[in-house]
């Protein structure tokens, strides 16, 4: 029994016209085609510095003005990226307009390979205010999320959500927490 079984396999083998050269050839050759497809393509590759515009916040205010949206600086690393979100918007209060203006400063990190999709953050945020008792400043810090879809063509598309607290200046006027949930921010990459 032993012999027909040795003589089976020593006729398969010689029936196979692979040798292992040739079939090492095809693996390496397979390879390579599945690393093509896989292959990861850098939207930022020798890009430095993106802008980007939120276009909700101007239609949502019936009276004033409103400009919102961030300047990011992609050199720091591979999977991180820091951010200067900003905000400016006159209103109509008591009949008399007032406006604010803050600035953020955020450090995020993304959470996958690259600096695409899913991060965490925190930040540091100066604002400046106006109510009934004149114009005011304070300073706070944040932490939050979000997620960034940047395409080979230079486009971007950001959302976040995140949370702060003020803790320096006139922290007792207006709010002493701020939240900001941007769902539609669009940029471009330089």
């Amino acid at each position: 029994m032993a012999a027909i079984l040795s003589l089976f396999i020593l006729s398969l083998s010689y029936s196979l016209d692979i040798s292992n050269d040739s079939l090492s050839v095809l693996i390496e050759d397979k390879t390579d085609l599945i690393l093509e497809e896989v292959r990861y393509i850098d939207p930022l590759k020798g890009k430095k510095i993106g802008i980007e515009i939120n276009p909700l916040y101007t239609m949502f205010l019936d009276e004033g003005f409103s400009l919102s949206g961030s300047f990011s600086n992609f050199t720091l690393s591979d999977k991180a990226e820091i951010a200067f979100p900003f905000n400016y918007t006159s209103y109509k209060s008591n009949n008399s307009m007032k406006s604010y203006f803050y600035i953020d400063a955020h450090y995020r990190l993304f959470l996958g390979k690259h600096r695409n999709g899913k991060y965490i953050m925190t930040g540091l945020r100066i604002y400046s205010g106006e109510d009934n008792q004149g114009s005011y400043n304070k300073a706070g810090i944040s932490f939050g999320f979000g997620e960034r879809f940047f395409s080979t063509k230079k486009w971007y598309w950001g959302s976040s959500i995140y949370l702060g607290k003020y803790y320096w200046g006139d922290v007792d006027r207006g709010g002493s927490s701020f939240f900001d949930a941007e769902f539609l921010k669009f940029g471009f990459i330089f």
